[in-house]
């Protein structure tokens, strides 16, 4: 490859890298813009971005009637978390399994796990709704997470074997030869070097139960809206108050970015391991 091959490459690969991060930071901006605007200037056409157009009543607003964000935040929180650990507490031990044990037709297992993913939401989500009615746990957390719990725990079971297939066998031959269990073995050696892994596998599984807005629109009324949910509610029936929806947006979408920001190395370093060594 010539010089001057080489550097049309690396500047081609340097431009596709700007598009790719423009596309992806343009909506950030403009949640970001569209909090700090007047109704009227958001709403005309073309958006009026002069500096009197943009003001914090939105926020004010949208703290003001806190009560109703703090729930729909602490509905999120507690469901997220909840639907976090027990994907992880779950998927650990069946990705380690279907990796590294015996387990006949693990593939076919695998598969079968992952064929929830396959079906579009609008077709499951009447016979759970029938379920959880006939359960009596309509607008609960304990049927948000339950439902979140059943297409996060497949992806992290993937992400996991996909890791553990990937470890050297002597680590087992040596804890066996010291006279470890399985059990032994998965906790006290397999466990502590997975640590990348599974903060992957736990953030997607987070953000996923944070994020989700269709399960939650059908599933909740009132004790148990989402932030997602508390939201839309901006949405009103003559006029959307959109200002104020993206004010709440962005104060929602904080601790995401933040989790984000903080976790970035680890979590990129997680899905790599379980990606290429599956």
């Amino acid at each position: 490859m010539t010089a001057r091959s080489s550097m049309l490459q690396r500047s081609a690969i340097a431009l596709a890298l700007i598009v790719f991060v423009c596309a992806t930071m343009a909506p950030l901006l403009w949640l970001a813009l569209s909090s700090l605007m007047q109704q009227q200037a958001l709403t005309s056409t073309p958006p009026d971005f002069s500096a009197r157009s943009f003001t914090l009543d939105n926020y004010v607003t949208v703290f003001g009637s806190a009560a109703q964000l703090a729930h729909g935040i602490a509905n999120s929180a507690i469901v997220a978390l909840l639907t976090t650990a027990l994907a992880i507490i779950l998927g650990a031990p069946a990705a380690y399994a279907l990796a590294r044990l015996q387990v006949p037709r693990a593939d076919t297992i695998l598969l079968m796990v992952l064929a929830a993913q396959m079906f579009p939401a609008i077709v499951i989500v009447i016979p759970l709704f029938i379920a959880a009615s006939k359960l009596g746990i309509i607008d609960t957390k304990l049927n948000l997470i339950l439902v979140y719990l059943s297409f996060n725990l497949p992806v992290v079971i993937w992400v996991l074997r996909g890791f553990f297939v990937g470890l050297p066998a002597g680590l087992e031959r040596a804890a066996r030869m010291d006279g470890a269990s399985i059990a032994q073995t998965f906790r006290m050696i397999i466990l502590p070097i997975s640590l990348p892994p599974l903060f992957a596998a736990a953030t997607f599984a987070f953000i996923e139960a944070w994020n989700e807005f269709f399960f939650a629109l059908i599933m909740t009324r009132q004790a148990s809206q989402t932030v997602p949910i508390v939201i839309s509610s901006f949405a009103g029936q003559y006029q959307t108050v959109f200002g104020q929806m993206m004010a709440a947006a962005a104060i929602s979408v904080a601790p995401v970015i933040l989790l984000a920001i903080l976790l970035r190395n680890t979590i990129l370093r997680g899905f790599a391991d379980g990606m290429l060594k599956g």
